[in-house]
């Protein structure tokens, strides 16, 4: 009698091992896809940004990528929060431009394509700092430009 209840101990304890990985394997294959995003903004230049998951209601998203002016490029990072709607996105993203030792960043509402109007943070090298702050609107760009050297670019571009 003892023996059976044993033996039955035994396979509850290796079906509730095997439904474990199953579980684990289940949450292993939902992992967070991510991608690239390109944007033009009125003042001509490029944000290029990667994502380190999809863009979906309730998200909060990692960003990293480059801004490319006509003479500098440099890297950014930042969070986007995704609406509860899943059709909008709330971004800050900043930087630091080391040639010109200047500070930017940027708050700004999109769609989930990058079209959107926000406000550009620039902080000068001056003493004392002087903060400008100038409104933006970013357009969506279809295509990506190459990103320069340094900036991770093996995720896929959407």
């Amino acid at each position: 009698m003892r023996f059976l209840e044993v033996l039955g101990e035994v396979g509850d304890h290796r079906w509730k091992r095997l439904l474990a990985i199953i579980c684990l394997c289940l949450v292993a294959t939902a992992t967070a896809s991510a991608s690239t995003l390109c944007a033009i903004d009125d003042s001509n230049q490029t944000w290029v940004l990667k994502t380190d998951s999809d863009f979906v209601a309730g998200a909060i998203v990692g960003l990293h990528g480059s801004l490319t002016t006509a003479t500098a490029t440099w890297p950014i990072h930042g969070t986007a929060l995704v609406n509860s709607d899943g059709t909008g996105v709330k971004i800050g993203i900043q930087g630091i431009n080391s040639v010109r030792r200047q500070y930017v960043s940027i708050v700004i509402d999109t769609d989930l394509m990058l079209n959107g109007a926000g406000t550009f943070e620039n902080i000068n090298n001056t003493r004392p700092f002087q903060i400008d702050e100038i409104p933006i609107s970013w357009t969506a760009l279809d295509e990506c430009p190459a990103l320069p050297t340094g900036i991770n670019s093996n995720l896929p571009v959407r």
